[in-house]
């Protein structure tokens, strides 16, 4: 048995496919110390939420290379501590990650390689490069994941809560989740990054009602960015983005791309620049490209009130300026993270 005598792999006739992906046109990259400092500030009040999963008590598992499997369940176990990858899977179908702690990792968390009808789900990633990485799969669903302080990023293309790279067809989408980065603590690019992947005419590439807290120091990342160095058939719906970093929303590339009725904000900071563009970078051909019906308020580093930008140089493209909205409107929770207290929060974070 993989993790255990007690760990549960059970056999699912049919399951979604989760994924994720990454930038990788990225060169900024800092020095982080192997042991910061502990935390003082005080636990924020709990809300209403009351954890359904003791995430911080299940049976331990160990980190597992996953090759050419079917039909498994991976459920109620908790990682820390893991040098490298923690789940590394490949050429495996119809796999569901449940209800599962991912804590401090050298590397991913998940990593997904040429596989399909991956489903994560209900997870809570904590100090990880990457929560999870989708490389060459399809059919990727991650659903209703919280994510805590992505840092350690030692290469130029790491950093995200869900990146997906090459990852293509029906099915795939990033819906659901709920994400913070604490300043100091964390060391994030992109919050999601949609790299060289594409969906369908039919069963775009959904990204749809995540919640996403903090950002930056990253000169270069942001919140969600879509058709980098290319890809197609996306829909980027329902995000709230707070001070996700440099930039909020975007489209570096490809084409039928579509952003529509999200909430973005940012506070001035040292690395702020747009909340929401359209550009076509890395020599990438974009087209039919449909940005409107949002809201943004954004206070760029040099104190300019920055209201989004339309470069130009992607074909068909409806560009619709957002309208303003305050950090109120956003209505995101004082205690995001409502898979554990706040006081185990705050434990995981002094970790």
């Amino acid at each position: 048995m993989l993790f255990g005598s007690k760990t549960v792999f059970a056999l699912v006739i049919s399951a979604a496919l989760i994924t994720s992906c990454s930038k990788g046109d990225l060169e900024y990259k800092r020095k982080k110390n192997s042991t910061p400092p502990p935390i003082t500030t005080e636990p924020t009040a709990p809300t209403t939420t009351t954890p359904t999963v003791g995430y911080l008590s299940l049976q331990a598992g160990t980190p597992q290379v996953i090759n050419g499997k079917t039909n498994l369940v991976i459920e109620n176990m908790r990682f820390e501590n893991a040098p490298g990858v923690i789940l590394d899977i490949s050429n495996s179908s119809n796999i569901i990650i449940r209800n599962c702690f991912f804590g401090r990792s050298g590397a991913e968390a998940i990593v997904l390689q040429g596989s399909s009808n991956i489903r994560i789900e209900k997870c809570l990633f904590t100090y990880n490069t990457t929560g999870v990485y989708a490389v060459s799969s399809s059919t990727i669903k991650v659903i209703g994941n919280q994510f805590v302080n992505m840092r350690q990023r030692s290469g130029p293309a790491r950093g995200q809560f869900v990146q997906f790279n090459a990852v293509t067809g029906e099915g795939n989408e990033v819906r659901g989740n709920k994400g913070e980065n604490f300043a100091g603590e964390s060391d994030p690019e992109d919050l999601i990054s949609m790299f060289k992947s594409s969906g369908t005419a039919a069963s775009p590439i959904l990204i749809k009602n995540n919640m996403f807290r903090g950002g930056g120091p990253s000169l270069s990342g942001g919140g969600i960015v879509l058709g980098d160095y290319g890809g197609s058939y996306m829909i980027a719906e329902g995000n709230t983005l707070l001070d996700p970093g440099q930039y909020g929303m975007a489209v570096a590339g490809g084409s039928n791309m579509t952003m529509i009725n999200n909430k973005i904000f940012a506070k001035q900071q040292p690395f702020t620049n747009n909340p929401l563009f359209v550009w076509g970078q890395s020599g990438v051909a974009c087209s039919n490209i449909t940005v409107k019906s949002n809201r943004a308020s954004w206070v760029d580093k040099t104190g300019y009130v920055n209201g989004g930008w339309n470069a130009g140089n992607c074909g068909n493209t409806s560009f619709e300026y957002p309208t303003p909205i305050t950090e109120a409107e956003l209505n995101v929770p004082a205690h995001l993270i409502d898979f554990v207290t706040a006081t185990e929060l705050l434990e995981l974070r002094n970790r």
